[in-house]
């Protein structure tokens, strides 16, 4: 009979529960097991303070659905008995499934990777629910006895384990929806089935109570009551949750497109509060040499030099915005420096103040800074430092000279017979020509000494500690000697040569432009003197140039001044000894010098843009000239190779013959052999262009120099002018009659008038007689004179000499 009325719960579950009940107590349970699982999944996305923040929230929110699916579907319960619940046991069974949830929340959180913690969380999370639940059970006060089934409540407690450990291995990613769903189902069967298998467990048997006992917490309104406020708890959690996700969400966009524009920046953006890195874009992690996850929770003095933490400290400390950008060196994970540009400004992050700060890489920077410093101070083909590095070297040199060490010389270098060569191969083979004769020098140079270049073809080299002048010059000797072997460009073997003057420290000079000079000049001498060796300074050098100097500064203001001149020497028919032309031969009337010879100052017009203005006079003049004269006479002009590569011959003669009028034919021009020697297709354009003009060209100076057959073969002239040299020793040498003859016969033979230079005595006029020469010049006939002024007697005088017998020459 007592086993009749003891009631299952399991039979009362379908036979004396109110079913409106049940299903809230079951939409309470699916809420809330969604809601704790939408918190989970803010505790992987958070970090810091904000995930401890959701996972608490997920613990309090999954206990409270725990708790209130037990009372509501206790008090969903009708076994017909008055049923009451102890307050302190019911406060503790609330407690012991939040703090237990809380707990295996939290082993999951930080140790998902792990399947032994995975499987603790599991047992944690079910033993909160069991505890709950037995808790509650025994909170429950009824008018009857109370028996649990061991079974059932094993039971229980394994199926609880069992789906929350499955519910806990699932939410390991929880991105998705479908994945959301999926843990929050097996979290209410979780609950769900250690509650209703441990209700299973529960047997009552029924007791007699007093009459009129009431128990107000087992009414159905009460139960309703708390349905309901649980149910508007759960509601307003998730309200809440799903803003705070919205928000969060907001947040994740927008931190995704500020690393996104961040990203597409080429400098690096970070940001940090207190020192410690929030955030920090791929340029960071780039420069860093590491992953954007690994800089981020990292300090700021670790991403810098050690020496930089000072300033990096004193920057933090003070307002962003009154900072200017400062150079720090950056440390990569390597453990390189690289050298950035820090800027930064106070920003919110996350509601936060922060700074934000921006470093610019300056390592390409540096690089084009020390490139440019570079080629400031270095040649730009042969890379050997420039003029001003050498003054600071020289100047280096002898502060270290004034100190007691030894002295210093210096050394100033020309290469011989550059120009012609990198005129005849082109300018990129005479560029390599420099760089293998500067790599020369530096061989035979000590790693002490400055090898400079200063000019297209100079070099000068600063000898430090040079002891004695033997020691100097065996080492000028040696530069000298190097430049002298050939060198082979193009496949061809070409020889140049150099010439080198020398200045000590402290006998030439005390001061770097001092010893510069000196050594310049010493230079000037070697080249005068022939090239090709070694001269020192001497102090009678100095005088001499700087008298040089001041006639070609003299010498520049004489065609302003009007103190040239052209003087007019008489060029007579070889068989008759009538005037047939003048040549025109400059000369300077030096205001205190008085005459200065041609052989004085011609050289120095031709060693600078001189020569083409004085070229330019001589022409103007000359056709001038010739316009007035009583007779048709012929006027020769003499062009410098100078002048003739540096300025438009052609073009001032045409211009000069326009305007004054002169008869193209009546002009000479006079070259010498030496304008074909450094471009002779140039030289042939140059010619030929004169020839369309109309004007007569002589070749002058025949038979002395670099004279060559193959210039006639090259060039038609109308004359060649035999040089006075062979003239003065008619007479004395066989051998001169015979080099005479063979040029007059070689220019007949050609086609040329031959005119011969030098004529000063009666025996000279009768063997060229004898030889039949063309014209003849020369002080016999007439010196130069400023004012053509021939009578009709000094031209009778002329013609006289040609009377007397002639000298049939036999060689």
């Amino acid at each position: 009979m007592a086993a009749k009325e003891m009631l299952t719960v399991l039979n009362c579950v379908t036979q004396q529960h109110d079913l409106g009940l049940v299903a809230l107590s079951a939409a309470i349970c699916a809420l809330g097991c969604f809601v704790t699982v939408t918190l989970m999944a803010q505790t992987k996305a958070a970090r810091g303070r904000p995930s401890a923040r959701a996972l608490l929230s997920a613990a309090v929110v999954f206990g409270s659905s725990v708790w209130a699916l037990h009372f509501v579907a206790m008090l969903a319960f009708l076994p017909g008995r008055a049923t009451a619940y102890a307050l302190d046991l019911t406060a503790a069974s609330i407690a012991v499934a939040v703090m237990g949830s809380w707990a295996a929340l939290a082993l999951w959180r930080h140790r998902s990777g792990n399947p032994v913690a995975l499987v603790g969380a599991g047992l944690m999370l079910g033993s909160a629910v069991a505890g709950m639940h037995y808790l509650g059970v025994a909170a429950m006060r009824v008018s009857a006895l109370v028996f649990l089934d061991a079974t059932y409540v094993g039971a229980s407690f394994v199926l609880s384990a069992t789906f929350a450990t499955l519910a806990l291995v699932r939410a390991g990613n929880l991105h998705s929806l479908a994945r959301r769903t999926e843990a929050a189902l097996l979290l209410a069967l979780a609950i769900c089935g250690l509650h209703f298998t441990g209700m299973a467990a529960v047997t009552l048997a029924p007791l007699s109570l007093p009459e009129g006992a009431d128990y107000v917490l087992g009414s159905s309104g009460l139960a309703l009551v708390v349905g309901f406020v649980s149910l508007a708890i759960l509601i307003v959690g998730l309200a809440m949750l799903l803003l705070q996700q919205h928000l969060s969400l907001r947040a994740v966009r927008e931190l995704a497109r500020m690393r996104l524009l961040s990203d597409l920046a080429h400098e690096v953006l970070l940001i940090h509060r207190n020192g410690i890195v929030l955030e920090v874009n791929s340029a960071g992690a780039r420069l860093i040499g590491t992953s954007v996850e690994g800089l981020i929770g990292r300090s700021m003095l670790e991403l810098f030099a050690a020496h930089d933490a000072p300033a990096l400290l004193r920057r933090m400390a003070c307002r962003s915005e009154d900072l200017q950008p400062q150079e720090f060196e950056a440390r990569t994970a390597a453990g390189d420096l690289v050298p950035v540009e820090l800027s930064c400004r106070t920003i919110e992050f996350s509601g936060k103040p922060a700074v934000a700060v921006a470093l610019r890489d300056l390592t390409e920077r540096k690089r084009d800074e020390a490139r440019i410093r570079h080629l400031a101070l270095h040649d730009a083909l042969t890379d050997l430092p420039n003029r001003y590095l050498l003054g600071q070297r020289l100047a280096q040199a002898l502060d270290s000279a004034s100190e007691g060490a030894d002295g210093v010389a210096v050394v100033c270098l020309d290469l011989d017979r550059f120009k012609p060569i990198n005129d005849l191969h082109g300018h990129a083979a005479g560029d390599a020509l420099l760089v293998r004769a500067a790599k020369r020098m530096l061989a035979e140079l000590r790693p002490a000494d400055t090898l400079a270049r200063v000019g297209g073809d100079e070099f000068v080299a600063v000898l430090a500690d040079a002891p004695t002048p033997d020691q100097v010059l065996e080492i000028a000797g040696r530069l000298v000697a190097a430049l002298s072997r050939p060198f082979q460009l193009e496949g061809q073997q070409v020889e140049i040569g150099a010439s080198a003057g020398v200045a000590l420290y402290p006998a030439d000079g005390r001061t770097g432009e001092v010893l510069l000079r000196a050594a310049d000049t010493a230079l000037y001498r070697v080249k005068d003197e022939g090239r090709g060796t070694v001269r020192f300074f001497e102090p009678a050098m100095d005088a001499q140039i700087q008298a040089r100097r001041q006639m070609g500064y003299e010498l520049g203001l004489a065609v302003e001044h009007g103190e040239l001149r052209l003087f007019y020497q008489p060029i007579v028919d070889g068989g008759t000894g009538e005037i047939e032309g003048f040549e025109a031969l400059i000369r300077w009337y030096h205001p205190e010098r008085g005459l200065v010879p041609p052989g004085e100052f011609i050289p120095l017009a031709e060693r600078s843009d001189l020569i083409v203005r004085i070229g330019a006079w001589v022409i103007d003049t000359a056709c001038a000239a010739a316009v007035d004269w009583p007779r048709p006479w012929r006027v020769s002009i003499n062009v410098s190779p100078s002048q003739l590569r540096q300025s438009d011959v052609p073009g001032a003669i045409a211009s000069a013959l326009v305007r004054h009028g002169l008869d193209p034919s009546r002009l000479v021009v006079e070259i010498t052999e030496s304008v074909f020697l450094q471009d002779e297709d140039a030289a042939v354009k140059v010619l030929t262009r004169l020839r369309a003009i109309g004007v007569r060209l002589a070749l002058d100076d025949f038979g002395t120099g670099y004279s060559s057959l193959s210039y006639l073969q090259r060039f038609k002239f109308d004359n060649i002018k035999i040089d006075q040299t062979f003239v003065r020793r008619l007479g004395e040498h066989a051998d001169t009659m015979t080099i005479v003859r063979a040029i007059l016969n070689l220019g007949h033979n050609l086609g040329m008038q031959v005119t011969v230079e030098g004529v000063e005595t009666a025996e000279q006029l009768a063997i060229l007689r004898g030889l039949d020469c063309d014209q003849m010049q020369g002080y016999l006939f007439g010196r130069p004179a400023p004012d053509l002024a021939v009578s009709e007697t000094e031209r009778a005088q002329i013609r006289a000499l040609f009377v007397a017998p002639m000298i049939r020459a036999v060689a």
